[in-house]
């Protein structure tokens, strides 16, 4: 996939799946499943598996492992708190359930002004408003860092390291 065909596109919202982040790109289109028949999904989806965090102002808005903290400090020793259950309560969830939330709230959707990837795999896209987004490849054996998905082709492009 060519990802500067997501220039001028914007980022529309934000989730996880486990410590997945699942990013969602486009206008909103029609595809077909063989489950649920017809769908109305963004035009791109972005998955990361890798180092990630947007960025405002040299401030950090919301990163991968804040995904794996409790937003409720006193949670942080309880080894009852899992970082990996959904859909709790804002003081039960993680940072990145609530910053999530509050992140989409305040600047979702954002248009990608630039796309950039490195010959490391790193892939940085300036947002308007001042926001990126980058990534960082943290592991030098060979496995996902991240995947570009597009609905208009039913194609996935996984990016890694090429040993």
């Amino acid at each position: 996939m060519d990802i500067q065909k997501l220039t001028g596109k914007r980022i529309v919202s934000i989730h996880r799946a486990a410590d997945m982040l699942c990013v969602q790109v486009g206008e909103t289109i029609s595809v077909h499943t063989r489950k649920d028949g017809k769908r109305e999904i963004p035009e791109y989806g972005i998955h990361f598996q890798c180092q990630w965090r947007f960025v405002e102002k040299g401030e950090i808005l919301l990163a991968s492992h804040d995904i794996y903290n409790p937003y409720d400090p006193s949670l942080a020793h309880d080894d009852r708190w899992d970082w990996d259950v959904l859909g709790r309560e804002k003081g039960q969830g993680s940072v990145f359930d609530a910053r999530a939330r509050e992140f989409a709230a305040a600047f979702l959707p954002l248009r990608i002004e630039r796309i950039h990837m490195a010959d490391t795999g790193d892939l940085r896209m300036d947002l308007e408003g001042d926001v990126c987004f980058d990534t960082f490849i943290s592991c030098s054996t060979r496995r996902e860092y991240y995947r570009f998905l597009d609905h208009h082709l039913n194609e996935h492009t996984v990016i890694f390291d090429e040993d």
